[in-house]
């Protein structure tokens, strides 16, 4: 029964390993298509929204260029992988009161987002 038990886990994180797996390159062209309007191309320009160049590990509602909401100012939450899923996957719902007014519903999607996201420095 254990080792059952133990090979159910590690298909389920293996089959979850594989999802986290992002594209980079149909990351990169979703970010331009979505969100390079208001977030810049990742140089220090001034954009309507945050830079997201260095987003990884950086606390929400910080940084150098763009406008940020009082709410994720305030929301305590240090991006990563995780948290970048469950914001981009529906923004408004998750903190009321964000500005970012677009979700990406496919998780694929989001995972070659952030896979392009951790190339920008």
């Amino acid at each position: 029964m254990t080792i059952a038990f133990l090979s159910v886990i590690a298909a389920h994180l293996a089959a979850a390993s594989a999802l986290a797996a992002g594209n980079v390159a149909e990351g990169k062209r979703l970010y331009e298509t979505r969100c390079l309007g208001c977030h810049g191309d990742g140089s220090n320009a001034t954009t309507l929204g945050p830079n997201l160049a260095g987003i990884i590990g950086r606390k929400a509602g910080t940084g150098e260029s763009g406008v940020h909401s009082r709410a994720l100012t305030e929301s305590n939450i240090r991006w990563d992988e995780t948290s970048l899923r469950w914001f981009l996957a529906g923004s408004i719902k998750q903190i009321a009161g964000t500005t970012m007014p677009v979700d990406v519903e496919d998780p694929q999607q989001i995972d070659d987002l952030i896979a392009y996201l951790k190339t920008l420095r």
